[in-house]
């Protein structure tokens, strides 16, 4: 019996150089989706394209012009030269030469998983590498060193897949071009059928293990991820607030559909009880929060003090099981005696060197801001320059719907505090409570403001604080726990369901002010007393009926009345609530007055761009669905 081989058409070699060509611009588009990603949640996108456009057409024209030495001379020109940029933007508060130890421990770290997204100034990072290995990519696939432009491509690639950056769908594309480039550029270079049967055997067999390989980047970070999460890629360990606080991460992603746990987490003696704060997040990603900068050692000074009034509330907490971080009230001054060291991180919380244990405990000393909302109101608005850099920033895709619908809501307000306070009772008063939410596509904010009605604690928070960099006002993301249940005359106890989130607003010689948008539930009440924060409305139980919705729900009015009630909240309703406004300090300032009268401008020095403009003329007040200043005012 014979054996008859039938031999592959042959190919053109115009064609393979095409398709050589074509492969090591998919790998370079795999590497710049995520520098575009980056520049987009921290930079200026049309920098980027003109950066990008700019690199190709150098690129041509020194393919024509000079040889591979000197094009590579040039590429190490362009990343000195972005280096220099980059360093030279960097806020002038950041001492490069107090930094440069923690730079390079961070550089370090980015190999093993540390986000490009928590270094300072991460999109002029982004904008600074892009020219040189795009430039010098295409010069190598227009000289037809397919490979070597593949490789340049894949390298810088690389490094996102090391940071966390490049998801696997991104690494599967550029991995995809590289093999592409190797196969279809023996094709272009072959002279011999051998060869050319050689190229394709080449493209199948790269393409096949690549299969593999991308299943497995899909797979072992989640077997890497330990408690708490951060590994390879993605924001947050978990999807719920909890996982964060416990496995001490530095990026939040907002989840859908979340349950959080009764079991005991810590207990703490003090005077008096509030939001035992876990840390805070500056930059927004449109789909998460994430913490820049780095931490240092706590050397056992005591660490900076409120600039405005405050007052002295010791704490110590002990543990009932693993936890990755620190609690304490806003601000923590000292750590009087620790079972373990502690790290203080950018935003000024603290963070354990390791986890604690179960029995292990510390105690610390906070300063908590006293200021009252007459201080608040004549606060002004000449915010330091690296405050409004980094807490008024906004992803460069954030629909300008979302800034026109917070000016209409806020028109008669006549400064950032009455400002604050009407976004906050906005939002309570016209969005249900619900952990059974299905998670938006697109810019959180956004989806929250205009297509959500209901959602969780990290909704609210997300959505005011973005509200108010519209209109120029610092605020940040924060997370930790409310009071809890009080189980002595000084000791309370704090369970999985009491994790939250919450919005602090920063205010000119008064530092950081805590508000909190989420409607007020039974969980969140101290035990001792279940009575309703005056200017808020109460929460209804909820009866879920089907997913996203849930009866029961009263619209309240447009000015709650206060009520007291001393009944004990279900096991079941104490469960389902993540836990919002807990009792505040037993000094309570006194109620603000209502807004000035439409008309009002914006404050001086808060219309530098786009974010920060409102009109001077006169408005016709706000829309039908704004809200006035809630009648209470509980500062941090």
């Amino acid at each position: 019996m014979s054996t008859v081989t039938r031999r592959l058409p042959a190919v053109n070699v115009d064609t393979a150089r095409v398709l050589a060509t074509a492969s090591v611009g998919v790998t370079m588009v795999a590497y710049l989706t995520v520098l575009r990603y980056i520049v987009t949640v921290a930079g200026e996108p049309p920098l980027f394209y003109g950066a990008v456009a700019a690199s190709l057409a150098a690129a041509a024209l020194l393919a024509a012009l000079v040889r591979p030495r000197t094009a590579a001379l040039v590429t190490a020109g362009l990343l000195a030269a972005g280096t220099y940029y980059y360093v030279v933007t960097l806020p002038p508060s950041f001492d490069l030469a107090e930094a440069l130890g923690p730079m390079v421990a961070d550089a370090w770290s980015m190999l093993s998983g540390l986000s490009i997204l928590r270094i300072i100034n991460a999109g002029t990072w982004a904008l600074a590498i892009t020219p040189a290995p795009t430039l010098f990519a295409a010069y190598l696939a227009f000289r037809r060193h397919y490979l070597a432009g593949a490789a340049v491509a894949g390298g810088t690639l690389g490094l996102f897949v090391l940071t966390g950056n490049a998801d696997a769908a991104t690494t599967l594309i550029g991995a995809v071009g590289v093999a592409g480039a190797a196969g279809f550029g023996d094709l272009a270079g072959g002279t011999t059928e051998v060869a050319v049967d050689e190229g394709r055997r080449d493209v199948l067999f790269g393409l096949g293990g690549i299969v593999a390989v991308a299943s497995v980047v899909d797979v072992v970070p989640e077997e890497l991820v330990g408690e708490g999460g951060g590994g390879f890629g993605g924001l947050g360990g978990g999807g719920t607030t909890e996982a964060n606080l416990l496995g001490s991460a530095d990026s939040v992603e907002l989840a859908g559909s979340i349950s959080l746990s009764p079991d005991v987490r810590f207990a703490v003696e003090a005077d008096e009880p509030g939001y035992w704060r876990v840390g805070g997040f500056d930059r927004f990603t449109g789909d998460g929060w994430v913490r820049t900068g780095q931490a240092r050692a706590y050397d056992g000074d005591r660490l900076a003090t409120p600039p405005g009034p405050d007052r002295a509330v010791e704490q110590t907490y002990t543990m009932e099981g693993r936890m990755g971080n620190m609690p304490a009230l806003w601000k923590p001054r000292s750590v009087e005696r620790s079972d373990t060291g502690a790290d203080v991180l950018p935003d000024g919380s603290l963070r354990p060197v390791r986890a604690f244990r179960e029995d292990e405990s510390y105690t610390v000393v906070s300063r908590v801001p006293t200021a009252v909302p007459t201080e608040l109101r004549s606060a002004g608005t000449d915010y330091p320059e690296d405050v409004v850099d980094r807490y008024t920033a906004l992803p460069g895709n954030l629909p300008d719907r979302v800034e026109a619908r917070t000016s209409r809501i806020t028109g008669n307000a006549t400064n950032p505090y009455d400002t604050a306070r009407v976004v906050e009772q906005w939002l309570s008063n016209n969005r249900g409570y619900s952990l059974d939410v299905d998670r938006p596509s697109g810019n959180v904010a956004d989806a929250f403001l205009f297509e959500m009605e209901e959602g969780y604690c990290t909704y609210f928070a997300t959505t005011m604080a973005v509200m108010l960099r519209t209109q120029g006002i610092p605020a940040r993301f924060a997370v930790g726990y409310t009071a809890g249940e009080r189980v002595a005359a000084d000791r309370w106890v704090a369970r999985g369901l009491n994790a939250h989130a919450w919005v602090e607003v920063f205010f000119p010689e008064q530092g950081w002010i805590r508000f909190d948008p989420t409607p007020a539930g039974p969980a969140s009440r101290p035990s001792r007393s279940a009575s309703t924060t005056p200017g808020r409305r109460a929460s209804t139980p909820w009866t879920r009926t089907r997913r996203g919705r849930a009866s029961g729900r009263r619209r309240p009015s447009r000015a709650p009345t206060p009520t007291r009630t001393r009944s004990r909240p279900s096991r079941r309703t104490r469960r389902r609530a993540c836990a919002s406004s807990p009792r505040g300090p037993t000094r309570r300032p006194p109620s603000p007055a209502r807004t000035a009268p439409a008309g009002a401008g914006r404050p001086a020095g808060a219309s530098s761009s786009r974010r920060y403009r409102r009109a001077n003329s006169s408005r016709s007040g706000p829309s039908s669905r704004s809200a006035r200043p809630p009648a209470r005012a509980s500062p941090g």
